[in-house]
């Protein structure tokens, strides 16, 4: 499966201080569609997808369904699907999801 991300827009923040030059520096609003075959485990998701060079985090800010909700599992660069009980199991048709993310990176 590939996650069709559409950037939203972006806001470029000023750090003024040497001390932060390695925390973010960009946040990039986008929605992420998903389509009709989720991997078990969750669908990658990398920096580049946000136009960004670092992913630092990821944040679900809006979604459009009371079924499904998302998460960011940065440990492995995915975004995991759950339902009420459980993640979401492999093969199942998601098209129509189509959450907001923020995500945080430079």
């Amino acid at each position: 499966m590939v996650l069709t991300v559409t950037k939203m827009g972006q806001t470029d923040l000023a750090l003024n201080s040497p001390q932060n030059s390695e925390l973010v520096q960009k946040m990039v609003f986008a929605s992420i569609e998903f389509d009709a075959s989720y991997a078990t485990g969750g669908e990658a998701i990398t920096a580049a997808d946000f136009g960004l060079d670092i992913l630092i985090g990821l944040k679900c800010i809006a979604q459009d369904s009371e079924e499904y909700y998302c998460v960011y599992d940065a440990a492995n660069g995915k975004i995991a699907v759950l339902d009420v009980d459980s993640e979401t199991a492999g093969s199942v048709d998601l098209t129509g999801l189509n959450p907001i993310f923020v995500a945080f990176g430079r």
